[in-house]
């Protein structure tokens, strides 16, 4: 069981790297990373800046496990347009739940479980799905269990670091 956890955080790797970029490039200063996409209908957070640094963000994690061993479900894609493919799908998913809040009535920063945890990732994995496929049932079930354990503490952690202005 412990190698099927460790399987799985390696294959979260490039989503989780990529949705963490954003706050990165913000706190950097790089170039759109706080100018919005749309304010009036995604909130001020959400920035241009997020589809390239989360392209970046998947794309060096990529090249990086291809250099040890890759993920089983990556290995034979083209690594340079799965990591786009993540980045944009990461940056995607958060921007699309943002609307879909927006739509709703929640105000920018509200909490909304758990699809503030699941957003990157359900948007990386559809947009990756083309390259890859979907991942299999047991590995659907077990990042999804894993990312509402980890990201809290990502985002908890990018929060006291400055990168994020609420901690959920």
């Amino acid at each position: 069981k412990m190698t099927f956890i460790a399987e799985t955080l390696w294959f979260l790797l490039p989503f989780l790297i990529a949705n963490q970029c954003p706050g990165f490039a913000r706190a950097l200063g790089l170039p759109l990373s706080t100018t919005p996409v749309a304010a009036s209908i995604l909130g001020e957070n959400k920035t241009i800046g997020a589809y390239y640094s989360a392209v970046v963000g998947a794309s060096v994690t990529l090249w990086v496990q291809s250099i040890f061993a890759l993920p089983a479900e990556f290995i034979g894609a083209n690594i340079l347009l799965l990591g786009i493919c993540m980045g944009l799908g990461v940056a995607l998913g958060d921007h699309v739940k943002s609307f879909v809040k927006r739509t709703r009535g929640i105000v920018p920063g509200a909490r909304w479980w758990p699809f503030d945890q699941l957003d990157f990732l359900i948007g990386g994995i559809i947009l990756s799905a083309p390259l890859v496929g979907v991942p299999g049932l047991t590995r659907f079930i077990m990042a999804v269990g894993l990312v509402l354990l980890i990201h809290p503490v990502g985002n908890y952690l990018g929060y006291r670091l400055g990168l994020r202005k609420v901690p959920w």
